[in-house]
């Protein structure tokens, strides 16, 4: 993380076990162009989490040809805190939970928000 807090720490450890679980984070990604191509590239349909669809295709592919997706531990990558210094250091917690309400009760106002969150104007 470029910083660090209490908040952000928290943060960071109540994600680390899902990276864990699913044996794929999205800070640095590689693949092959043919790979990137053969899966669609990135969905530019969704307004978050496009990243993560793209790696979900990326291990479908291989496992169909016979592959695994990695992680390479080595490629490190400074993860930027601006949303945290513009949204205060609690609010990926709180906005989590948010988040699954709007995916399970009202997807619209889940959208309007990743819209504003991921693409206002402070971008």
């Amino acid at each position: 993380m470029e910083r660090m807090s209490l908040g952000i720490a928290m943060t960071y450890a109540l994600f680390m076990p899902f990276v864990w679980m699913t044996r794929m984070d999205t800070g640095v990604v590689f693949c092959l162009r043919g790979d990137f191509v053969a899966v669609g590239g990135y969905n530019e349909e969704l307004s978050f989490a496009e990243d993560v669809r793209f790696l979900m295709d990326l291990r479908r592919l291989g496992r169909w040809r016979g592959q695994r997706l990695i992680r390479v531990r080595a490629a490190k990558a400074i993860a930027s805190t601006r949303k945290f210094d513009q949204f205060g250091d609690w609010h990926y917690l709180t906005g989590f939970l948010r988040g699954l309400y709007w995916l399970a009760f009202a997807p619209k106002a889940g959208r309007a928000f990743a819209q504003k969150y991921w693409y206002g104007d402070m971008r």
